[in-house]
């Protein structure tokens, strides 16, 4: 028994940090919304409101905070896929130097709290110019998505190819449990202490996820004979190298199943951050929650998350070792399923029914990089992790999408953006199933000819 736990703790790297970093996030993220929501709604305000009381105009502030959202965060997203694109392609030229791109968005976090403390105790400040600071410090920094594709080609270089999926499903879970924390706790701690006090306690929390990333996550960076500077980060020739790298002749029609890999990336990433642009508005207009409804909702939810990222890693991976693409494409089913069930929610009861059917949320994500991951050397896997971000430079597309669908249906349907995650995540199974079946063809025709 101590020495299993002397393992755990020995394993035990990037994930701390990392909890609390979602945490973070999330909180600051929420926070932000209902900044705008209440700087817009609010007509004659000098000071931070009590959050009990109603708005002037609750619909009003919710269209301004979507409005905002739907450009800013697409100008936003662009900017750190690119940024972190460029990023990771410097890291393994730099000797998988991944530590430094683990912290530097940690960094960020904290100047977005500090910025938000700012914003709230000076309440006349412009709404738009708070938005406006959080993306440039976030773009700046990286944002979590440089910290999460560092945080996983680190995990990729520490372990072998056997336990890779099991660490990267357990990865995900980890982030997941920092999405449950930051959005469980930012309602009731936002109505407790006000958006100053929210902002100061995010602060705190990044500081410590900085101290321990710094203690926990372990140089595994190798010696190369000419060190790339960090300063030479925006070398787009780069990128181009990515390229060449991950789709190399080696491959021969295994790059049919690298471009389907990077499909299903890209859809789901559409997914996801498109869903998350407006859940939360909707669930305000729809169904007259406030902050802390939406925290206990987001505990029910997540919690059965994080069970089926567990599941899959555990026992779907590990014991009955299920092939990547077969798991996906068990998460594609039920994610459809799940997107269904938001779209003709109609009362309470339904949207604590729905979470029982998306509890492999997440995981179509975690198996589709170990999958990607076992066809390349660990020296590429911060190439492989730039062209991942390069091919999403669509993604950011979604917030404009899911938040004009959202708009446009407001007052007659406004769960109509689900339709979208419906024809989206059929892609993904249909992609999941069509990958697995001509891997299985390309291995046969290879023992064939040995």
């Amino acid at each position: 028994m101590i020495k299993n736990v002397s393992r755990f703790v020995k394993n035990v790297t990037v994930e701390p940090a990392v909890l609390l970093s979602m945490a973070a996030f999330v909180v600051v993220e929420l926070t932000g919304v209902n900044l705008l929501i209440q700087k817009k709604c609010r007509f004659n305000a000098t000071s931070e409101p009590d959050l009990s009381t109603p708005c002037d105009d609750e619909k009003q502030g919710i269209v301004f905070a979507s409005g905002i959202m739907s450009y800013l965060r697409f100008i936003m997203y662009f900017l750190i896929l690119l940024y972190a694109a460029l990023a990771m392609s410097w890291s393994d030229g730099a000797g998988r130097c991944r530590k430094p791109l683990i912290m530097l968005p940690m960094l960020g976090l904290m100047g977005q709290s500090l910025c938000g403390c700012l914003h709230s105790y000076f309440w006349t400040w412009d709404p738009f110019k708070s938005a406006l600071w959080n993306v440039i410090i976030e773009v700046a920094c990286g944002g979590i998505i440089l910290m999460i594709v560092a945080s996983q080609a680190h995990l990729c270089d520490v372990s072998d190819v056997a336990s890779r999926t099991m660490r990267l499903g357990l990865f995900s879970a980890t982030k997941t449990a920092g999405d449950l924390a930051g959005f469980g706790s930012a309602g009731f701690v936002l109505r407790k202490f006000g958006f100053f006090y929210t902002y100061l306690i995010c602060f705190v929390l990044s500081t410590v996820a900085l101290v321990l990333a710094w203690v926990f996550v372990e140089d595994a960076s190798v010696h190369v004979e000419r060190k790339a500077h960090f300063c030479r980060v925006f070398n787009v020739m780069r990128i181009v190298d990515s390229f060449k790298i991950v789709f190399k002749k080696s491959l021969k029609s295994r790059r049919i199943i690298i471009v389907m890999l990077i499909g299903i990336n890209v859809l789901v990433y559409f997914s996801v951050q498109g869903e998350n642009s407006v859940q939360y508005l909707f669930l305000r207009h729809k169904f007259h929650w406030n902050e802390q409804d939406y925290s206990l909702y987001v505990i029910y939810r997540y919690i059965g998350v994080i069970i089926g990222n567990v599941f899959c890693s555990i026992v779907l991976s590990k014991l009955l070792k299920l092939h990547d693409a077969v798991i996906g494409a068990l998460a594609g089913v039920w994610d459809t399923v799940a997107a269904v069930g938001y779209l003709f929610a109609n009362q309470n009861w339904h949207l604590f029914v729905v979470p029982l059917f998306d509890v492999f949320h997440g995981a179509v994500l975690s198996v589709m990089m170990s999958f990607f991951s076992k066809f390349y050397e660990i020296n590429e896997l911060g190439r492989l992790s730039s062209v991942l971000l390069i091919s999403s430079l669509v993604v950011p597309s979604c917030y404009p999408a899911y938040n004009i669908i959202f708009l446009k249906t407001l007052d007659f349907f406004p769960s109509a953006y689900f339709m979208l995650s419906i024809v989206i995540n059929v892609m993904i199974l249909l992609l999941y199933l069509s990958s697995y079946f001509l891997n299985k063809k390309l291995n046969k025709q290879e023992s064939a000819a040995e």
